[in-house]
């Protein structure tokens, strides 16, 4: 896993207000979504790509005065860490 972030968040607010979201289904384990929300974020740079792992994918975020963007393209299983496999659910 990668990650890499740097949050300044303002310590006299708690509000979080998401304001927009979309998303969506790319291909069978594979999802995509984007978010606009508001936050005590004052400045927020984000970046994570994890593999092998529960929702593995890439997420970018970036935030600026109480405003922030979320990007995320992630696998929709969860990961097996006994068996070292993902695990599927045949519905």
């Amino acid at each position: 896993m990668f990650y890499l972030n740097l949050t300044i968040n303002n310590p006299w607010s708690d509000q979080f207000e998401p304001l927009r979201a979309w998303g969506g289904k790319l291909f069978k384990h594979k999802a995509w979504e984007f978010e606009i929300y508001r936050c005590e974020t004052i400045v927020e740079l984000e970046t994570r790509f994890s593999i092998r792992t529960d929702h593995a994918g890439l997420t970018v975020g970036l935030g600026l005065f109480s405003y922030a963007l979320r990007a995320q393209l992630y696998d929709t299983r969860h990961w097996d860490y006994n068996t070292n496999n993902w695990i599927t659910h045949d519905l």
